[in-house]
C-alpha cells in the first residue's frame, strides 16, 4: 500500500549525490587508492572537496600517481603491482565518444589537455590534424575551450622574427595565420586555468599566475612549438631551425625551456603579450652548456626535463645498438652558477621518485609512502624495451623502472589486456586530491 504525504509526489531513487559529507569523509579516510579516490571524486565532484575540508588528514599527501590509458580510463599501479582495465571517467569518457578518436597530450594538476582529429579537412586532405584543444578537470566536471589547432582566420597575420642569441637561425612567431594545422603530441601548463587574468593591463605575461599552455606539434615531418591562452581566439606558432626535431618542454621560472631530445641542445624561451592576450616569444637563447657523455659503443640517448624540488633536472636515457636496449640512466640538474651554465650530475634525487611518460613528466616525494621508493625513475612511453605486448602477452605496456642506487633496470608490467585499437599513449597523472 503506498504511502506519503498525501500531495500524490512520488519520491524517485536514492542518489550517492544525496549522502551527507560526514559520510563522504568516513569513505575517503578509507581510501587509498589513487583509483578508488579518482573514481569517487568523478561521482561527487563538488562535495569531495567540502568533505575534503571537513577532513584535513585525507589531503595531508596527494595520492600516488595514476595511469591515463588510452581510451580515458583511469587506474592505479601501485596498490597490487598491476593495473586492471581501470575506471572510466565519466566526464573523459563522453569527450572520448564525442570526438572519437583523441588523446591526451599533458596535464598539469588536476587538469588534462585533450585534442581529437579532425578527418575531414578540406584545406589540408591528409589525416592526421588536431580538429580541436581542450582543458578538462575529470574531478570537478570543468571544461576550458583552446583555440582549435586547425584553423583560418579571416584577419590579417601577425609575423615577428626573433634571432636566436649564442645560436644560429631565427624562431618565425606567426599569430592569426592565413591557414594552419597542427597535430599536438605534447603540451604543457605554467599554471592550471583560472588561476590569474591573462588579460590586464601589463604588457608583460605573468607565468606564475596565467595559464599558458605550450604544445609542440608533429606533422608531416615538420615540427611547431606552438603558445595560447584560454582566451586566445588562436595560437601563437613558432618555427625555426631549432625546432626541426622532437623536442621536450618544461616551464621553469618563468621561461620555457626545449631540449632537442636527440643531441640534448637546450633553449630557452621568453614570453610577452601581445595585445595583453596573445604569448608571443620576445627572446630565444641557446644555453651555452658543454656536451653531455654520449652512449658508449655507438649507442643512442634521448632526453628528458623535469622539474624537482624547484630545480630543472636533464634525465639522460642509453641505449646500445638499437632502441630495444635500455642499459642506463644520467641525471643532471642545471646550475647557473657558473658561466656559461652547466649540468652537474646527480647520484641521487634526494628523497624523490621521477615520472616519465610521453606527455608528462612529475618528480614526486617517495618517502611520503610505502608504495614507492626513492631514487626510482618510473619510465612510460614507446621507448620501453617490449613497451607493446604480443598477442599472447597479459598486459598492456610494458614500463620501465630505473634504480638509481645501483643501476638495475627493471619492468614494470602496466595493465591486464591490450590497448592496441586505441589512439595514443598511456601516460602519468598526478592529480593533487
Amino acid at each position: 500500500m503506498a504511502t506519503g504525504t498525501g500531495t500524490g509526489a512520488v519520491s524517485g531513487p536514492p542518489s550517492w549525490l544525496d549522502l551527507p559529507l560526514g559520510i563522504v569523509g568516513a569513505v575517503l579516510r578509507r581510501l587509498q587508492s589513487s583509483a578508488d579516490r579518482a573514481a569517487l571524486r568523478s561521482v561527487f565532484r563538488r562535495s569531495w572537496r567540502a568533505g575534503a575540508r571537513d577532513y584535513p588528514p585525507l589531503v595531508l599527501a596527494p595520492p600516488l600517481p595514476l595511469v591515463l590509458y588510452p581510451n580515458f580510463a583511469l587506474a592505479s599501479v601501485f596498490s597490487d603491482g598491476a593495473a586492471a582495465a581501470g575506471h572510466r571517467v565519466p566526464l573523459l569518457a563522453a569527450l572520448l565518444d564525442g570526438a572519437f578518436p583523441g588523446q591526451c597530450i599533458g596535464c598539469f594538476e588536476d587538469w588534462l589537455v585533450c585534442t581529437w582529429l579532425r578527418l575531414s579537412i578540406p584545406l589540408y586532405p591528409t589525416v592526421g590534424a588536431d580538429g580541436g584543444c581542450v582543458l578538462v578537470n575529470p574531478f570537478s566536471g570543468e571544461k576550458v575551450s583552446l583555440p582549435s589547432p586547425t584553423a583560418t582566420h579571416s584577419c590579417g597575420a601577425i609575423q615577428r622574427s626573433v634571432p636566436v642569441s649564442n645560436g644560429d637561425g631565427e624562431v618565425v612567431c606567426t599569430i592569426h595565420a592565413d591557414e594552419y594545422a597542427m597535430a599536438l603530441y605534447k603540451a604543457v601548463l605554467s599554471a592550471p586555468p583560472n588561476a590569474g587574468s591573462s588579460s590586464s593591463s601589463s604588457s608583460e605575461l605573468d607565468l606564475g599566475s596565467s595559464c599558458i599552455v605550450a604544445a609542440v606539434s608533429q606533422r608531416k615531418g615538420e615540427y611547431k612549438l606552438a603558445f595560447c591562452t584560454p582566451e586566445t581566439p588562436s595560437w601563437c606558432i613558432c618555427e625555426g631551425n631549432c625546432i626541426k626535431s622532437h623536442i621536450d618542454i618544461e616551464f621553469y621560472l618563468g621561461k620555457l625551456y626545449m631540449v632537442d631530445t636527440r643531441n640534448g641542445d637546450l633553449f630557452a624561451f621568453e614570453l610577452e603579450a601581445h595585445d595583453h592576450v596573445f604569448p608571443v616569444v620576445s627572446l630565444v637563447e641557446r644555453c651555452l652548456i658543454e656536451k653531455l657523455p654520449s652512449a658508449e659503443d655507438g649507442g643512442w640517448q634521448t632526453y628528458n626535463l623535469v622539474q624537482s624540488l624547484g630545480k630543472l633536472l636533464l634525465l639522460v636515457r642509453y641505449f646500445r645498438e638499437s632502441w630495444d636496449q635500455f642499459v642506463g640512466v644520467r641525471v643532471f640538474e642545471l646550475s647557473f652558477n657558473s658561466n656559461p651554465w652547466k649540468w652537474i650530475e646527480k647520484k641521487s634525487l634526494d628523497g624523490e621518485s621521477i615520472f616519465i611518460s610521453s606527455s608528462c613528466n612529475k618528480s614526486f616525494a617517495a618517502s611520503q609512502y610505502e608504495e614507492i621508493e626513492d631514487d626510482r625513475i618510473y619510465f612510460l612511453d614507446s621507448l620501453c624495451p617490449k613497451f607493446n605486448p604480443k598477442k599472447s602477452d597479459s598486459y598492456s605496456y610494458c614500463s620501465q623502472v630505473y634504480n638509481m642506487r645501483d643501476g638495475t633496470i627493471n619492468p614494470f608490467l602496466i595493465g591486464t589486456g591490450p590497448m592496441s585499437n586505441y589512439l595514443g599513449f598511456p601516460m602519468w597523472f598526478c592529480p593533487t586530491q
